[in-house]
């Protein structure tokens, strides 16, 4: 959901910083210490990103594996209903990026702030809500956002051990193998039977090769990777478009409307796929720290302590020359957004009809070069990606263990702690090994929060001051009603697929199972 933006990293709001270094301080000399209001959005010694520079922002971080997932979302909506659900939920959450921007400047004057990210916004809007309960709990705001953010982040990077896994497993078994079959019908005279190792041996290939890759702290070391990353998952997509063209089917002989079983999967796939706004929180950071990290450890260490207040479109916004503009650039970016999903999903889902996978890059040709070539590439850039999306829980949680351990245990200690995130997401990767269930799990519970429960209540305790009016009381009871009830069915839903994966795969059973069954079809667990 999301390239997830390979060049993305860490945002640095220095204000937030002195916010957290300020006790002691008293009120008055405090709010001396905030920019003026009109300034807000402007750091220090940073130059702003121009309105094409945040188009191509907001391009490369919605083109991922939520992407590739949409035409079987489609396949569980309908090739009517579909289309048309996935114009809904991307307007729906078009709407609540620009809630949160307006409720976050809104509060930065009214709190004589220069600056504030998502779990700040959450934060300052329950303290100026109209319920004491909410006033007195007020942190729990920012608790609740990081919780959701740790759970998003490390479920976009078990959707890519599976992503990563399912695509080596394709590429060594449908071509390598290939290579291989001819020499030993020659020696046999009979075919051999294919070889088919299970999917979890391949997650665990690539274990020990992620925990080397979080090891790298720097993200500046990363910075070549990540241009290469963001290329060659470009030139995937261009290839997979005119495949995909070829041999449509007739859309009157696919069901417009699937049933409501299906339909909360599909929820939660779309929501993953436009989430992937939610981590534009890195993207500042990650330039901050390539540009200053020559300056040394403190700065570093600046970056580390902030991550954990960064989320959603609000720091894009922030490098802008002219935010005002930020409102026109998120509107024509996402529309080319949703404009690239419709297209791929319904295309996909009309090219492979019922036999779409989990991901698009899984239908391709399996014995062509070209095809395989696409698989490789994208697996290169979802590997990158690992390491960047990984950053966001990696530097919340590390500070709870560092900060109780001696100084010359800290690195250790946090290696540590890198590793053993590193194995839980693999561990669910492996629990879970179907890629569609992964990422509609990870959307319904963490995403459908972030991006449709919490900016419409956000906007009514900030606001309820100002009269607000019937209409917008009901929009935003509406769209926070419709994220919960995505967040309950698509969960419910999820699960059952997770426990009881037999009801699904035997439905459609005429006889014995294909002995190269994909792992996307058929759960491990079912032979």
């Amino acid at each position: 959901m999301e390239i997830r933006s390979l060049c993305i990293g860490m945002e640095v709001m220095k204000p937030l910083i002195d916010e957290e270094d300020s006790d002691g301080i008293s009120d008055e000399e405090q709010e001396n210490t905030f920019l003026p209001v009109k300034t807000h959005y402007q750091l220090e010694n940073e130059e702003g990103i121009t309105f094409i520079q945040t188009l191509t922002h907001l391009l490369k971080g919605n083109i991922g594996t939520g992407l590739l997932g949409l035409p079987l979302a489609i396949k569980n909506a309908g090739i009517v209903v579909g289309p048309i659900s996935l114009v809904f939920i991307g307007v729906i959450s078009v709407h609540c990026m620009h809630i949160l921007v307006r409720c976050s400047h809104s509060l930065c004057q009214r709190m004589k702030k220069s600056s504030l990210g998502y779990s700040d916004t959450v934060s300052c809007a329950m303290e100026v809500g109209p319920l004491t309960a909410l006033q007195k709990r007020a942190s729990w705001g920012r608790y609740v956002v990081d919780f959701f953010l740790v759970i998003t982040q490390l479920g976009f990077c078990g959707v890519y051990v599976v992503f990563l896994a399912e695509n080596v497993k394709q590429v060594h078994e449908g071509f390598l193998e290939s290579k291989i079959a001819p020499m030993n019908i020659n020696a046999t005279g009979s075919s051999s039977e294919k070889r088919n190792t299970d999917l979890r041996i391949y997650m665990l290939c690539f274990l020990p090769f992620l925990v080397l890759l979080v090891f790298i702290r720097d993200l500046k070391s990363l910075s070549l990777l990540s241009l290469l990353a963001n290329l060659s998952m470009a030139v995937s997509l261009v290839i997979i478009y005119q495949y995909i063209v070829r041999d449509l089917a007739d859309p009157r002989k696919l069901p417009p409307v699937v049933g409501w079983k299906k339909y909360p999967l599909f929820f939660g796939t779309a929501v993953f796929a436009f989430e992937g706004i939610g981590v534009f929180s890195l993207e500042r950071n990650f330039l901050h720290l390539v540009n200053k990290s020559h300056m040394g450890h403190d700065n570093t260490q600046t970056c580390r302590t902030s991550v954990k207040f960064q989320s959603k479109v609000l720091p894009l916004e922030n490098r802008m020359k002219d935010s005002a503009r930020f409102p026109q650039a998120l509107n024509i970016g996402m529309a080319i957004v949703m404009a690239l999903y419709i297209s791929l999903a319904t295309l996909g889902y009309m090219r492979f009809g019922d036999e779409v996978k989990g991901s698009i890059t899984l239908n391709l040709p399996q014995d062509k070069w070209l095809y395989q070539s696409v698989k490789i590439l994208y697996s290169f850039g979802i590997f990158v990606t690992y390491s960047i999306q990984f950053y966001v829980p990696a530097e919340i949680l590390t500070p709870v263990v560092t900060s109780r351990v001696r100084q010359k245990w800290k690195l250790l200690s946090e290696l540590v702690v890198r590793a053993l995130l590193v194995c839980s997401t693999c561990a669910v990767a492996v629990l879970i090994p179907r890629l569609d269930l992964v990422i509609s799990f990870v959307g319904a519970v963490s995403s459908s929060t972030l991006g449709l429960i919490l900016p419409p209540l956000v906007e009514i305790l900030t606001f309820y001051k100002e009269n607000l009016s019937l209409l917008t009381i009901f929009k935003d009871v509406f769209i926070a009603v419709v994220g919960f009830v995505g967040f309950l069915t698509g969960t419910y839903v999820t699960v059952e697929e997770i426990i009881y994966p037999a009801s699904t795969v035997l439905a459609n059973a005429t006889g014995s199972f294909p002995t190269d069954v994909n792992a996307t079809d058929l759960v491990v667990g079912l032979k």
